[in-house]
């Protein structure tokens, strides 16, 4: 009798363990779940809020003339997010969307060819700044042959954030084209 009901309890025991053990497991997927899924939330929402750039002309100079050789602005990017970022760069002629300095029309407005420089005057396309640091580049705009002179020109200056590639911190510069024989 005594084998009996100790085996009894024996296959009462392991029958216990397997129902314990089996609904830690599922606890445990199910926790994993959970985890996984705050934590990919978690780190979502703290990347979005790593994207915060400013970028602007030094000393707010916006307005230049363009000479034979062109123009050159130099702009300053900060990156007040939580991490390094790349940010990659683009010029964008915006003459119907700006005002002109002298708040003459901008029907008449001018192209100009936009392109970027380290500050060793490296052409780049991109540059990267740690968080919390600011960074300075230039950007060369060029006259195309034939261009009006006296004409105004308006150029958005992007810089794209690759981690938020939704991001994007601009300014805007003024140029008007000289005629070199007033010179």
């Amino acid at each position: 009798m005594r084998t009996k009901s100790t085996l009894e309890k024996a296959v009462k025991f392991v029958t216990n363990c397997k129902f314990i053990f089996s609904f830690k497991k599922n606890i445990f997927q199910k926790n994993i779940f959970s985890i996984l899924f705050c934590l990919l939330t978690t780190l979502s929402f703290a990347q979005s809020g790593s994207c915060n750039a400013t970028l602007g002309v030094e000393k707010n100079r916006n307005y230049s003339n363009a000479g034979d050789d062109g123009a050159y602005f130099t702009l300053v990017i900060t990156n007040e997010g939580n991490s390094t970022d790349v940010y990659n760069l683009s010029a964008l002629n915006i003459n119907g969307n700006c005002v002109n300095n002298d708040q003459t029309s901008t029907s008449q407005n001018v192209n100009l060819i936009g392109s970027f420089l380290d500050n060793s005057s490296v052409p780049i396309t991109s540059i990267t700044v740690s968080s919390h640091q600011t960074a300075t580049f230039s950007i060369h705009l060029t006259v195309p042959r034939g261009t009006a002179y006296n004409k105004w020109n308006c150029t958005q200056i992007n810089a794209t954030s690759t981690n938020c590639s939704n991001y994007t911190a601009s300014t805007i510069v003024h140029t008007i084209v000289n005629n070199p024989s007033e010179n």
